[in-house]
């Protein structure tokens, strides 16, 4: 995998090889400044000292200067046809879910005030143009274009020891970590320039390349991509799955009259977390998607699928596992398995940043969750490699399964306009072509 330097250079050869395409790029700045400015004049608040008022202001109005600096650099103010307007409008809403999403990660949500996740957030999110900026004045062929973006840059310092004046003002108690909320950035960023590039080189193909054999599970990665009300309602939906998997594997000893494990209530807990982080990540737009008819009942549907997946998995499970614990190391290796491989699939397929660096770090937390449950299946004497590759195979037909019925749902809400897939002049429809799928016998 590239670094970010060799990232962000690749995604700037290929915006700079065509001026339609970097018009498109520029757009995307350009789009990013204007919710820059929307984002600091928003957090204007009773919680803002009045002699610094004038200043943010100021930086508002940098921002939306910058905007309109970008926006007059366009080689091409008008998009060149159809296909490279949906490009445009593409790229914008990758961009803003950057935006967005990182003034609503987890660490800044911790504000005490809205000034002070100002502070915060502006101190950090504005190291994204000396990140991006500074690439793209190097890749540029443009002499025209190397001197706006230089000068846009230049302001971008200002801004930053701006911040640093305002934070000397807040009490200890205020202050949050600047080292994570670095991190967070720079995580985002490099979701983003990746996705982006990921969507220019599609865009450049005219099609996608023809996969030989794919799964459902890979199937729905990609449809989901192009369906961005079905996408909020599956994390939704795989928020509530993990809340139910908790749910699961505690009732193998509750049913019992058994005492937990030692490794579960740390492991519940974080199933928990996770559920929440998931759920937050597309807060907003499931708000949103809530007021269009249609939209609740598939998330409804969605849920519903996933509680199946989980009740025909655990059922299979205790079938085959008699003893509690056993069960329990088994069937949480099995989950883990999955959420490593559905998870890596979405966090690369999503044009959401936010929701891709939330999927990050929850994979951070499922490393260490299979490490625990592999060393304690050791050292409980329980490893069996035929058992392990039984649980694997069985969750697999599980959740093809699923994964199935899932694409069948999608395909019927398609049929509502409100619903139709986005950007099919740019970007080819991934339909799906349900046909007859060899399953292993579950017994």
């Amino acid at each position: 995998m590239k670094n970010f330097t060799e990232s962000i250079q690749y995604l700037i050869s290929l915006v700079t090889e065509d001026p339609h395409l970097e018009s498109a790029w520029l757009s995307t700045l350009a789009h990013m400044e204007h919710l820059a400015a929307q984002q600091v004049l928003g957090n204007i608040s009773a919680s803002t000292p009045r002699h610094f008022v004038a200043d943010i202001q100021e930086h508002a109005a940098d921002e939306a200067r910058h905007r309109d600096v970008i926006l007059s650099l366009r080689p091409y103010p008008l998009a060149k046809d159809g296909r490279y307007e949906d490009l445009r409008q593409r790229l914008r809403s990758v961009a803003e879910s950057f935006v967005l999403g990182f003034f609503a990660n987890p660490v800044l949500l911790q504000a005490q005030s809205r000034f002070a996740a100002y502070v915060h957030g502006a101190i950090t999110i504005e190291q994204f143009p000396f990140q991006i900026y500074s690439a793209y004045i190097e890749g540029t062929s443009s002499p025209r274009i190397r001197e706006g973006m230089q000068e846009v840059l230049a302001d971008e310092v200002g801004h930053i020891q701006l911040g640093k004046k305002f934070l000397a003002t807040l009490p200890e108690a205020d202050r949050l970590s600047l080292q994570e909320l670095q991190v967070i950035e720079k995580e985002m960023c490099l979701l983003m320039v990746q996705r982006m590039t990921v969507l220019v080189q599609e865009f450049q193909s005219h099609e996608f390349q023809a996969d030989p054999v794919i799964r459902a599970s890979q199937k729905l990665v990609r449809v989901l991509a192009d369906r961005p009300s079905a996408q909020v309602a599956w994390v939704h939906a795989l928020g509530h799955s993990e809340l139910m998997a908790s749910l699961h594997m505690q009732k193998i000893f509750i049913s019992r009259d058994l005492p937990m494990p030692d490794l579960m209530p740390a492991h519940v807990s974080d199933e928990l977390r996770h559920a929440r982080l998931l759920q937050r990540s597309v807060v907003l737009e499931r708000r949103k998607w809530l007021a269009v008819p249609g939209y609740r009942q598939l998330e409804r549907r969605l849920c519903h699928e996933l509680e199946r997946y989980l009740t025909r998995y655990f059922s299979l499970m205790m079938r085959q596992i008699p003893e509690p614990e056993q069960l329990y190391l088994y069937g949480a290796w099995g989950l883990e398995m999955r959420v490593f491989r559905h998870y890596t699939d979405l966090m690369r397929g999503t044009d959401n940043v936010g929701v891709a660096q939330t999927i990050s770090a929850i994979l951070q937390d499922e490393a260490e969750h299979t490490r625990m449950v592999h060393e304690e299946i050791g050292d409980r004497a329980f490893m069996d490699a035929q058992l392990l590759k039984w649980v694997r195979q069985t969750e697999e037909v599980v959740f093809e399964h699923t994964a199935s019925r899932v694409l069948s749902l999608i395909a019927t809400q398609d049929q509502m306009s409100e619903f139709a897939p986005l950007y099919q002049r740019a970007f080819p429809v991934r339909k799906w072509n349900r046909h007859t799928e060899t399953e292993m016998e579950l017994r």
